[in-house]
């Protein structure tokens, strides 16, 4: 944490930051209600007020889900009644469950992180205290997806459960522990296009601990050390090109355009190849994959693979691509966990500005202050 402090302490010195920062735009509210914060860079949430009512407003949370609005009334704990309907939340939030380790990654960044009693899949979450509660029973492990565990759930009698959905199948989830009594709020920040827009989410879940305007300023450094990254990425003269992903049974999916990596590299001074128009990773077959490798310079998430042997192992075809023989294959796994977990997608939501430091690093090295150790990436040998 003090090594991101230090990046984030000498980033915003550098001259031209405050004029990339975008600005956020302030829509009318209903009759009655107050723009609380209106996101720069998220497209999938707001908040308002009323009175002691701070209302969240989350569009759209899972994948396919058009038209569809989830509203959220946090209240004041002294105002609060145990009889009110499963939308409205107590606040300051007490007990939480997070199914997602970027919930957790919000909730620490807050300081917030004894307020987790529980957890989705355990073995995969990075951050050591929440791994310490969880080891000294102060935090559960609830499950996974449609396995959740309602009856822990339940017991562990959370203020709030913090949910995602990869589709509308969740919803049926949800609605089930909605008639239990559990409070779900969705979250929408993995279906964010860009790196900032994801981190701004700590905004939305400050809110649950009446720290949104501690939040909406950390939020605003963040953004603003991102953004002079991404200034000089932008601007790079020479643009090496990046393939990203590996073949997974036969299949390889490529990027999208407007998906969030490929952003991420394109503010690193980079040019990913192969991707496909959208959001979504698209598959192609492994012909024109190759053939994309064989044009690129560099070769970024490998999925779990941890060295360049099996990555040879996959296809041998892959002992003629240049980043393989020129040994410019790197793993965002330097931060993972027994089980299988990374904390790029966990702490790493919620530090984009290292993320795209590392990243111009291997790109561009000589950008990088002397010494320069990433932080998420690792070179597999």
């Amino acid at each position: 944490m003090k090594k991101y402090l230090l990046i984030l302490a000498l980033l915003p010195a550098l001259i031209g930051a405050c004029d990339r920062i975008k600005k956020p735009t302030i829509a009318e509210s209903s009759a009655g209600f107050e723009r609380l914060y209106q996101p720069a860079y998220a497209s999938s949430f707001y908040i308002e007020q009323q009175g002691d009512e701070k209302w969240l407003h989350v569009f759209n949370p899972w994948q396919g889900a058009e038209n569809t609005e989830m509203r959220y009334c946090l209240q004041l704990r002294e105002t609060f009644a145990d009889t009110l309907p499963v939308h409205y939340i107590p606040i300051p939030v007490r007990r939480a469950v997070c199914l997602s380790t970027t919930h957790i990654a919000f909730i620490d960044y807050l300081g917030q992180t004894s307020t987790i009693v529980g957890v989705s899949g355990a073995g995969y979450v990075s951050n050591p205290q929440v791994r310490e509660r969880v080891a000294s029973g102060l935090a559960h492990d609830v499950g996974y997806e449609d396995l959740l565990s309602y009856e822990t759930i339940v017991a562990l009698q959370p203020d709030v459960l913090f949910a995602y959905g990869v589709n509308g199948e969740m919803k049926a989830v949800t609605d089930k522990l909605n008639d239990m009594g559990v409070r779900v709020v969705y979250l929408a920040d993995y279906l964010e296009e860009n790196a900032l827009g994801k981190a701004e989410y700590m905004v939305a879940v400050a809110a649950f601990y009446c720290l949104e305007h501690e939040a909406a300023g950390a939020f605003e450094q963040i953004a603003e050390a991102y953004e002079t990254l991404a200034g000089q990425g932008r601007a790079a003269a020479v643009r090496p090109h990046v393939i990203m992903n590996a073949p997974w049974r036969d299949t390889w999916y490529m990027p999208g355009e407007d998906n969030y990596m490929t952003r991420l590299l394109l503010d690193a001074g980079a040019q990913p190849i192969g991707v496909r128009g959208g959001r979504d990773s698209k598959p192609v077959s492994l012909e024109a994959a190759y053939a994309y490798a064989l044009q690129a310079d560099y070769w970024l998430h490998p999925n779990a693979l941890r060295s360049l042997q099996e990555l040879r192992e996959v296809d041998n075809r892959f002992v003629r691509v240049p980043a393989i023989i020129n040994r410019k294959v790197y793993n965002n796994t330097r931060r993972s966990t027994p089980g299988g977990g990374s904390d790029f997608w966990e702490s790493g939501v919620v530090h984009p500005q290292v993320i795209l430091q590392d990243l111009q690093h291997l790109f561009h090295p000589e950008w990088s202050p002397a010494g320069y150790d990433p932080v998420y990436y690792e070179p597999l040998q």
